[in-house]
């Protein structure tokens, strides 16, 4: 096997940790700013376009836990400055909450090609990545007296950041069913066809913590969850009789009418947008509004 050099300040619980973003994450308003490109390496293994830049090169120091995370263009490079392995295990949580916050596919794990030197990045107290916004741009003609009517969709550039204050508190907070919750709904992104499934099991994490549905409703109304938003998608999930989806948890009854969300075009044909938007809208809600329950009761579970 290949070793690779670190940087002596970087020995410490051993060696760095790259994660190169691959992409967005499924979901309706994001994507990268312009197509991806890949380039084989030495190695024979597929990775990103290395001259992408998603973030500018900086850094941020989570002293608290023996971390320096390193951004650079595509990349998060995690250095651990402990002597023990305990902050590598922080590595795939913190790859969820960037990868959740940011809609930027953070998958390709490996070794560091080119260890950071910590005196080449500056150290920040927020991190920006470069997406691309999926905008809605209607449009009409006229053909004869008759105006047509359409609509297509431009990418514009935006920014979106986060904080090493959003960083601390989520460790801080950081609890078996926050972390799984993170982990069922990018499940859902990474399977389409079971998006239902994993995004309710997500909701289902947080409510088995509070002790159910609605202790979870009761827990997280002031965080901005509603009753009805929730009921609207525990039916499009588990509806086996008035318009059960081929995508849903259940089986329909016998004599219930089978209706398909065209997962082809999901984001395009309009009842599948629609399914997916406002599940994923109320996934991420839930899961928000659990943050924001942690961090106000300072309750790491």
């Amino acid at each position: 096997m290949m070793r690779h050099e670190t940087s002596p300040e970087h020995r410490g619980g051993g060696p760095p940790i790259s994660i190169e973003a691959t992409g967005t994450i499924l979901n309706p308003w994001y994507e990268l700013p312009s197509p991806h490109t890949f380039v084989i390496d030495p190695m024979l293994t597929r990775q990103p376009d290395a001259e992408r830049e998603i973030t500018p090169p900086c850094r941020v120091e989570l002293d608290e836990h023996d971390i320096v995370v390193f951004f650079r263009q595509n990349e998060i490079v995690f250095a651990f400055t402990s002597s023990t392995i305990a902050p590598r295990y922080l590595v795939n949580p913190l790859r969820y909450y960037v990868t959740y916050r940011t809609f930027i596919d953070y998958s390709l794990i490996g070794p560091v090609r080119h260890p950071p030197v910590s005196s080449d990045f500056d150290e920040v107290d927020r991190v920006r990545f470069k997406v691309g916004r999926v905008v809605r741009v209607d449009t009409e003609r006229l053909e004869g007296d008759q105006v047509i009517r359409g609509f297509h969709h431009d990418i514009e550039d935006e920014w979106l950041e986060i904080t090493v204050k959003n960083l601390e508190q989520y460790l801080r907070i950081l609890n078996p069913a926050l972390y799984y919750a993170l982990g069922f709904y990018l499940l859902g992104c990474d399977n389409p066809r079971y998006f239902l499934v994993e995004f309710y099991k997500a909701i289902e994490v947080i409510g088995n913590a509070f002790g159910g549905e609605d202790d979870l409703l009761r827990s997280l109304k002031p965080y901005g969850v509603r009753k009805a938003k929730f009921k609207d998608f525990s039916k499009l999930s588990n509806d086996t009789r008035l318009a059960p989806l081929d995508i849903g948890r259940h089986a329909p009854m016998p004599d219930a009418p089978l209706y398909s969300v065209d997962l082809r075009n999901l984001l395009v044909e309009p009842r599948a947008r629609e399914v997916f938007e406002s599940s994923t809208l109320l996934c991420r809600q839930v899961i928000d509004a659990y943050i924001a329950f942690l961090v106000e009761h300072g309750d790491s579970g």
